[in-house]
């Protein structure tokens, strides 16, 4: 374009000296062709800039689109590997999404501790049982609940409709048992347990057993100064039975609805409770009763000086995890909230949120 308008601007001053015009004239054109010029070369510099915008913005659009993409695959990558993590302590679909959403930061510190959780991948074997095991008579995990309660009796004595309970205490365990898992790895459990082990007394961990009874296997008898040494006991007696339970289902025996063996790493739990639970009252029973598989005692000639109190570890982490323990007016003292549970001090309790509803919701 430059180079048609300098022979246009040729062609104008040869015709205007032919033609005899006076510098005047010949001044003006040359002014007139410059500013033509001029003129040109701004319009040539103000495409090529847009050109060149145009470019950069395109260039740009397309670099945030890929960052954009590249971020959504990560993103979907991170929660699937988190998702699996979760599963793999046991955590059904249910539980997984709405922990992620009501809790994102502890069910991402939980998950992405991975194969060192506890209970991380621990197999737990329903045993179909029958005939007795320690007392107890065993039945089967899938067998409609009638038919040991209530055998010579219309089944809306007991149970509006008994046939729905047919399998549900296994269902209600095993989402029971994934949430134990979570909690004992989660920020809140450590955080609430390193703040009372100075209640932890030696006594309650281990006493000679009375003339006539047996001693029990793989007793834990060493007070955890912290959550990390009380995580290493729990580890050493997983390992040692290969991280994998034999879970029995029985009709009755004396306490709650469930019983662990101590030191060794199977349980048993009633059937009508487990079938009828509601999940965070009976979670923190579980969470107890598996501590005594670890190893883990009340030990005391009178249980009343152990029972809801935090000198031991089985009823310690069942209070840290009960309704109302993390209530500010205990201030996560569960020397205080234990008291308040015993009607000892004049704090009283009632039935609010837990560490398990807080995770998972009040079913």
């Amino acid at each position: 374009m430059q180079m048609k308008l300098t022979n246009v601007a040729v062609l104008v001053l040869g015709t205007l000296l032919l033609g005899g015009c006076n510098s005047d004239k010949i001044d003006h054109a040359k002014d007139k062709v410059e500013a033509g010029l001029h003129h040109a070369g701004d319009k040539i510099e103000e495409g090529a800039r847009h050109t060149g915008d145009k470019l950069e913005e395109t260039g740009h659009k397309i670099e945030s689109s890929v960052r954009q993409e590249v971020q959504r695959a990560q993103d979907k990558l991170t929660e699937n590997a988190e998702k699996e993590s979760l599963r793999q302590l046991g955590l059904d679909e249910a539980d997984i999404d709405y922990v992620i959403k009501h809790s994102p930061e502890d069910a991402m510190a939980v998950a992405n501790q991975g194969a060192d959780n506890l209970l991380f991948q621990t197999k737990y074997n329903f045993v179909e049982g029958s005939g007795q095991k320690g007392g107890m008579d065993l039945y089967s995990w899938n067998a409609p609940l009638n038919q040991y309660y209530y055998p010579n009796t219309e089944v809306a004595t007991d149970y509006q409709d008994s046939a729905a309970h047919e399998g549900q205490a296994k269902s209600n365990l095993n989402k029971i048992l994934g949430r134990v898992a979570f909690v004992i790895n989660s920020p809140k459990f450590v955080k609430l347990f390193n703040g009372n082990t100075q209640y932890l007394e030696s006594s309650t961990f281990y006493q000679p057993p009375q003339p006539g009874y047996g001693e029990y296997p793989n007793i834990i008898k060493d007070i955890p100064d912290t959550y990390a040494d009380f995580k290493a006991a729990v580890n050493t007696a997983l390992v040692r039975e290969h991280n994998s339970y034999k879970l029995y289902a029985v009709k009755d025996f004396q306490g709650g609805d469930a019983r662990g063996d101590v030191g060794q790493l199977s349980a048993y739990f009633k059937l009508k409770g487990m079938a009828n639970s509601t999940l965070k009252a009976s979670a923190p029973l579980v969470l107890h009763e598996l501590t005594h598989t670890f190893g883990y005692q009340h030990a005391a000639s009178n249980q009343d000086t152990v029972i809801m109190q935090p000198n031991n570890i089985p009823y310690l982490v069942q209070l840290m995890t009960m309704d109302s323990a993390l209530q500010s007016q205990y201030q996560g003292d569960m020397l205080m909230f234990s008291n308040s549970v015993r009607g000892k001090n004049q704090i009283q309790w009632y039935a609010g949120e837990s560490m398990f509803s807080g995770y998972f919701g009040n079913d």
